[in-house]
């Protein structure tokens, strides 16, 4: 059978596959060492850019078989705090680097400027953390042995929001699936918002006071959506219908869990309803940064191996297509 490709699908597919070959053939970074383990904010002077003329920092963790030889290239995170935290404290929250498969991978959390992230109203107008996004990505290609067909993104609150923008962004296309807990939600209202297909993963909970799951007024940072409206736009945007693609699992003992799948795309949108979990990265221990708060004590759902299983899942020749 032939297949008839029109002159601007053609186009189209070259251009994406150029962009994406050159950003695999970018490994002038894998000639270097680098010391393993957490490298924190005391460290800001070896780790930072110069992003719309603001030096940026951000730490990041090396995964302890890093200098092993032969040479390989590592899957990479980049995970946002939340507003008026620090990178060192989204370390302390994700605690990725705790987990064997987290392990695995390159973990770099930047640090917003004013510890905020672009999309509300509270955040630094001049600030375009989407540019900063794309230029750290450079810049870590050049320093570090990164495989550029598994790259992901993941943040809490004002962090998980930026998440979401950066998602609904063209400086989203280097990332292949996208996680958020509690998600500040400022810049996606409607689902016309984003004109992007991903692979989108969230949790929420339902008592949440900051971040409400059905805000009846403003956020600090403006308008929010209803959060179950939200994922719903989510499994549209890829595809799926709202209706027949759509499953809920019930209660599994605290936590209800929304999917979509659709389109060979399983499990595309998947979603964490914690049902007596406020403003939080769900912990099953609660010896993350959020355990201290008194809103963050219920443990039914470890929320980071759902995370990582998740972006497990995903990579350059299996993500939505844009």
């Amino acid at each position: 059978m032939t297949v008839g490709w029109s002159s601007g699908t053609l186009a189209a597919m070259l251009i994406a596959g150029q962009k994406y070959m050159s950003h695999a053939a970018d490994t002038s970074g894998c000639k270097n060492t680098h010391a393993v383990g957490y490298h924190d904010s005391s460290q800001y002077a070896s780790h930072n850019i110069v992003s719309g003329e603001i030096t940026r920092n951000y730490t990041i963790y090396v995964p302890s078989t890093y200098n092993t030889t032969p040479i390989k290239q590592f899957p990479l995170i980049l995970d946002y705090h939340g507003s008026s935290d620090t990178p060192d404290e989204q370390h302390d929250n994700s605690k990725y680097d705790s987990y064997t498969a987290g392990e695995e991978y390159l973990i770099v959390y930047p640090q917003g400027v004013d510890e905020h992230w672009q999309g509300p109203s509270y955040a630094n107008p001049d600030v375009d953390d989407l540019q900063f996004t794309t230029d750290l990505l450079a810049h870590l290609r050049t320093e570090y042995c990164i495989d550029s067909t598994r790259v992901y993104a993941s943040g809490k609150s004002n962090g998980g929001g930026f998440v979401d923008t950066l998602a609904c962004s063209d400086n989203g296309d280097e990332f292949f699936a996208f996680a958020m807990a509690s998600a500040a939600l400022y810049t996606d209202t409607t689902e016309s918002d984003c004109p992007k297909k991903r692979a989108i993963l969230e949790s929420h909970g339902d008592v949440d006071t900051t971040i409400p799951y059905h805000p009846t007024k403003n956020g600090a940072g403006g308008p929010l959506p209803d959060i179950t409206e939200w994922v719903e736009w989510w499994g549209q945007r890829d595809g799926c219908d709202p209706v027949a693609d759509r499953k809920e699992t019930g209660d599994l003992g605290g936590y209800n869990v929304t999917s979509y799948s659709c389109d060979g795309l399983s499990d595309v949108v998947q979603h964490y309803q914690v049902f007596d979990l406020g403003h939080c990265w769900p912990s099953s221990t609660g010896d993350n940064f959020d355990g201290t708060r008194s809103y963050c004590q219920d443990h039914v759902l470890d929320y980071t191996p759902v995370v990582l299983d998740f972006f497990s899942k995903w990579n350059q020749s299996n993500a939505p297509i844009n």
